[in-house]
């Protein structure tokens, strides 16, 4: 019998990739207290969504099923884990990952793995320069049009089909507010 295809999780990170957040514990009060989490899983290193989670996330589409609690019958749920942080930024991405474009010429940018290949073996600040343009551009700033994105730390929602939710501007807001201003941006993964 074959495993089910991997649902896919949203992901937010602050839209500076190098930036973690001073204080992690005021990110989660902060989350808590507008009621997009309300406590750790039990048994697992993960986060409850909270009462107005579905406020704060706008889902597309007829009638989705979004299951918020765990049961007894151990399937997939919704709840949020924390990705980071990290040293360094990394990148996250999926089977649905699109091919980056230059953020110079908007050109695709096709050889995007190779880049971060060549990144990771350097000393992390190797740029990568564009094929079409020759634009140099540091790989972890990459435009993936919401289907990858690289950080320090990411609020990782589990049990999201991508492109079928959408984080508020309220939860944006209060990201921004717990962040001493940084704004954040959002993208999906799907392994």
């Amino acid at each position: 019998m074959s495993e089910p295809l991997h649902t896919g999780r949203l992901v937010l990170t602050p839209e500076d990739p190098y930036l973690v957040p001073d204080d992690l514990q005021a990110l989660l009060t902060e989350l808590a207290d507008i009621g997009f989490i309300e406590g750790a899983l039990q048994n697992d290193p993960g986060y409850l969504l909270g009462h107005r989670f579905l406020q704060l996330v706008s889902f597309m589409g007829c009638s989705p099923h979004i299951k918020l609690h765990p049961d007894g019958d151990g399937e997939p749920f919704c709840h949020l884990r924390l990705n980071g942080p990290h040293p360094g930024p990394i990148l996250i991405s999926g089977r649905n990952t699109q091919s980056p474009r230059c953020g110079g010429c908007r050109k695709r940018l096709n050889d995007w793995q190779a880049c971060f290949d060549a990144r990771r073996k350097s000393a992390h600040d190797r740029l990568a320069s564009c094929p079409h343009c020759g634009h140099l551009q540091d790989p972890v700033s990459y435009d993936f049009r919401q289907s990858a994105g690289c950080g320090r730390l990411f609020l990782v929602v589990e049990n999201i089909f991508p492109q079928e939710a959408i984080p508020s501007p309220a939860l944006l807001d209060a990201l921004k507010r717990a962040c001493d201003g940084e704004v954040w941006r959002y993208f999906y993964q799907q392994d």
